[in-house]
């Protein structure tokens, strides 16, 4: 058996992955998920946010110290990092003090290798009675579609829309939501028209707090929602329902969000924008997304994959 890590740094949340490979079993020895916003303010700023970098710092600290617990140096752990540090002034600068005091060395990866590895997690325990899939990952600045053959086990197309949850939370925050996602999609269009289809596969933290929301849960269930499938009708009725709650009301009634429900209603746009796009009218959740894929590896490639 092996022990083995991966933590996926993204523009909200801070994910850590640890678990035994015994040949082709994988028994999970430790999973967690914080919101450090890492993302915050990013477009105004061009940087990491102190007080969210103060967070993120914290968690790293915390993770690398549950890593040693559980029998993982730290410095065997593969750490990714995304759309929020591709685009931080301050990234490169922050992550190496992140190293000094954790040994946990962060790579930051390109959007191709984002697809690639969110794609290899998301096949990590799933059999499709589709081919091609699509897949969508909403994450904090950014979010990722991509259509996979997975007989052949090839990447047909894909691309990273640079719209997430905090990031669309922003621009309502400055009033100028509709023009800036007016402007995003008709960019991406061309992209858009590739991968219409009526189902996707969602994985992060948008899609799985929806698919919590859709079943009524005040606690997180991973279990419960993994492989679970709604219909689009069904989440835009979510939407609708709740179109004028305060983050106070999201977490009375959801109290799991916690500080995801500063970002939720952002979240919930870009994916109620994509389905109408996309002509989506099923969603099937996936526990599952890139830190699965990363702790398959040995190592990232200072090539490609990284930027």
């Amino acid at each position: 058996m092996k022990i083995k890590g991966s933590i996926d740094i993204g523009s909200n949340s801070i994910l850590l992955l640890i678990g035994e490979f015994d040949n082709d079993n994988f028994k999970e020895l430790a999973n967690e998920s914080t919101v450090t916003a890492l993302g915050k303010d990013l477009d105004k700023t061009g940087m990491f946010h102190d007080e969210s970098m103060e967070v993120s710092m914290e968690t790293l600290i915390k993770y690398a110290e549950i890593s040693k617990l559980v029998g993982l140096d730290p410095k065997e752990i593969i750490a990714t990092a995304t759309e929020a540090a591709r685009v931080a002034g301050n990234s490169t600068e922050f992550f190496n003090e992140v190293k000094k005091n954790t040994e946990i060395d962060v790579k930051i990866i390109s959007p191709e290798a984002e697809a690639h590895f969110s794609t290899t997690g998301i096949c990590f325990d799933t059999s499709f009675k589709e081919n091609p899939i699509h897949i969508m990952d909403i994450g904090g600045a950014s979010t990722e579609i991509i259509k996979f053959d997975h007989e052949k086990n090839e990447i047909l197309h894909d691309f990273s829309i640079p719209f997430g949850a905090v990031r669309i939370t922003n621009w309502d925050e400055d009033e100028v939501l509709e023009d800036k996602l007016a402007h995003v999609l008709t960019d991406y269009a061309e992209n858009l028209a590739k991968v219409h289809c009526t189902k996707l596969f969602c994985v992060a933290g948008t899609m799985t707090s929806v698919a919590n929301m859709y079943l009524g849960h005040r606690e997180f269930q991973e279990k419960e929602i993994h492989g679970l499938e709604i219909s689009t009708k069904d989440i835009f009725s979510l939407v609708e329902k709740h179109k004028d709650y305060s983050i106070e009301q999201y977490l009375e009634e959801f109290p799991f969000l916690g500080k995801r429900s500063n970002s939720i209603k952002g979240g919930l746009r870009v994916a109620t924008e994509i389905f109408k796009i996309l002509g989506v009218e099923t969603v099937e959740i996936s526990t599952y997304g890139l830190r699965y894929g990363t702790i398959q590896i040995e190592e990232i490639d200072n090539g490609h994959l990284v930027r």
